[in-house]
């Protein structure tokens, strides 16, 4: 179909300038990689096959606890050793302590595999320089008194002094977004869609579905319908009756999804749901064992 319709896709593209690469000279001393968890192997051999090997040819550096795309990796099947040339970051200067402790008991139930992909990376000693109010985690019996709360989160930000375009708020679904934005902007609150790509000095909250938070921050932040039915989404988990890995690597991947839109918060967290509340939120007794 592609073929009829003259057309490709991006990960084809990167096929070929891979192709063009291996059979060329390299065309860059170094090349930096940001976001290395995200990169598809596709991606990869282009880095690879635009630098030639050898002493600082490319400098790396990701999260797999960040990884809310199905992109593992073998680094060193691609002809990037990374064994014995690694560090580990283990200081958070966006978020406080506080925030930072509970988004990291969505994650503490799982392994996650390294940036390698041959091994396991920890969240073992990271830490916060910041300290702070504790997220406010909260379940409501409708989605409307959900919203409403929000309204009322936000107001309460903006008269602390935070400006609205320092306050993010986020979802799975565009649906309740929608809802959100409607009922901020009926109590006066500008508010702007991330997706229209808003610029710095445009004032108004920010909504943004939680795959749209990656990347970007916050002085506030509230995540909204963090629910059973959202996350995990059913529809995005491979049953494990037809693969049982995939199932695994597909429900780590939804964890990581909430730690990304958690963890864009620098100051204060807002976490809330209607009806039930995703299996992902972190148990309150958990946390304090973590704590102590």
């Amino acid at each position: 179909m592609l073929r009829a319709q003259k057309a490709t896709t991006h990960l084809k593209v990167c096929a070929r300038a891979a192709d063009l690469l291996a059979g060329s000279a390299p065309t860059h001393d170094h090349v930096v990689v940001d976001e290395a968890q995200d990169l598809h192997p596709a991606q990869w051999r282009v880095l690879r096959g635009a630098v030639a090997a050898g002493g600082d040819d490319l400098f790396i550096t990701g999260d797999p606890h960040q990884r809310i795309y199905d992109s593992k990796v073998s680094l060193g099947s691609l002809d990037i050793p990374v064994t014995g040339r690694t560090h580990r970051l283990r200081i958070n200067y966006r978020s406080t302590e506080e925030i930072l402790i509970w988004s990291t008991g969505i994650l503490n139930p799982v392994s996650v595999d390294d940036l390698g992909g041959e091994g396991s990376d920890t969240l073992a000693g990271y830490r916060s320089l910041l300290h702070g109010r504790r997220p406010h985690v909260h379940g409501y019996g409708s989605e409307q008194a959900e919203v409403a709360a929000l309204v009322e989160r936000v107001e309460g930000w903006i008269a602390q002094g935070i400006r609205p375009s320092e306050i993010g708020v986020c979802a799975r679904f565009n649906m309740l977004l929608d809802k959100a934005y409607d009922k901020l902007a009926a109590a006066g609150i500008p508010v702007v869609r991330v997706r229209d790509n808003p610029g710095p000095d445009q004032d108004g909250v920010r909504l943004a579905t939680i795959h749209a938070m990656k990347g970007l921050e916050f002085r506030c932040v509230a995540v909204l319908g963090v629910t059973a039915g959202a996350v995990p989404f059913a529809r995005e988990v491979t049953p494990a009756s037809v693969d049982a890995l995939q199932h695994d690597a597909d429900l780590l991947r939804e964890r990581c999804l909430l730690f990304v839109a958690c963890t864009r918060a620098r100051e204060a967290l807002a976490v809330t749901w209607s009806g039930s509340a995703s299996s992902f939120v972190p148990r309150p007794d958990r946390l304090a064992d973590e704590a102590i």
